[in-house]
């Protein structure tokens, strides 16, 4: 990223003010103008409340993903890899001829490494990093596909036992499960990575939760069998999704998100998501607060984050 692009960045984040946005969700919310069939009042509530945040990206970024299908469909859901082909333009983007001795970029919740693969090919100067609870998904993709870079390795960890001992210059992920996130974010955080370049999803499993209200439709029908095995999961103790970190008294994340919601509020709009992106916009608007409250500029868009260090090279 050039000297003069991150200064654009910087100029137009740093006079970005989630909060205005982030009231006027959660009251749509509670008037219970969510999730309604045609998802008509929900695009027209995003269109409004978040209008001059799509605008602010789109001055500073490429045209973003362009879907025909309405929101909270099946469809949209399963075509998320557009979202992810352009987050990785956005990292090759902004670290291709970045001034840095620190040429690490760590990808928590790699699972397979295809997405870390593709950016050790595309950033062959920098050495990828990608980490996750379960080995074995990277290692039969390495094996079937054949894939390899001597610039990418795997490490076996938990997001929420990470190794802070590496100083990434950026932390990049492609979908990190509810909490995942969130232990992600805060992972860039400790080790003061200048870059966090993400996108979020299962935004129903913060705080632990695995209920969700139901409603008759495919993505609903869809995303209810992923959770009973998250319930799984989640019975196992195990680390995979669920940590006592982020239980539900840990949200919201920000300071600003707790003047406006208590955590009740926060985990009935995690239940409410499978279904509305009003509410998932609301999660991911109160963790744009959380970063800036970190000391980050941040822009964000439909699931994606781009965040950098203020002060930071």
């Amino acid at each position: 990223m050039s000297t003069s692009s991150l200064e654009t960045f910087h100029d137009v984040s740093g006079g970005t003010d989630f909060r205005p946005a982030l009231g006027q969700l959660l009251n749509e919310f509670r008037l219970g103008r969510i999730a309604d069939r045609a998802r008509l009042l929900e695009e027209t509530a995003i269109q409004t409340h978040l209008g001059q945040h799509i605008q602010a990206w789109d001055a500073v970024f490429p045209e973003f993903p362009k879907y025909s299908e309405k929101r909270r469909t099946l469809l949209r859901l399963f075509k998320r890899e557009r979202k992810d082909t352009y987050i990785r333009r956005l990292v090759v983007d902004a670290l291709t001829g970045l001034d840095t001795e620190n040429r690490v970029i760590v990808n928590p919740a790699t699972v397979e490494g295809r997405q870390a693969m593709y950016l050790a090919r595309a950033l062959p100067d920098f050495e990828i990093i990608g980490t996750d609870i379960d080995g074995r998904w990277e290692a039969l993709y390495r094996r079937v596909c054949r894939k390899s870079q001597t610039n990418f390795r795997f490490v076996q960890e938990s997001i929420f036992e990470p190794d802070l001992g590496r100083r990434p210059t950026a932390i990049v992920f492609f979908g990190a499960c509810g909490s995942v996130s969130d232990g992600a974010i805060d992972y860039g955080i400790d080790v003061e990575a200048p870059f966090l370049i993400f996108r979020t999803c299962c935004h129903e499993n913060i705080g632990g939760n695995v209920e969700t209200v139901r409603e008759w439709s495919m993505i609903n029908r869809y995303l209810a069998m992923k959770n009973w095995q998250f319930s799984r999961y989640k019975k196992r103790n195990n680390g995979f999704y669920f940590t006592d970190k982020y239980n539900r008294d840990a949200y919201p994340r920000s300071e600003a998100g707790r003047d406006l919601a208590d955590s009740e509020t926060f985990l009935q709009v995690a239940r409410s998501a499978v279904n509305s992106d009003i509410c998932i916009s609301i999660i991911d608007l109160d963790r744009a607060i959380y970063l800036q409250e970190q000391g980050y500029d941040v822009l964000y868009r439909d699931e994606v984050f781009f965040a950098h260090m203020r002060g930071s090279t």
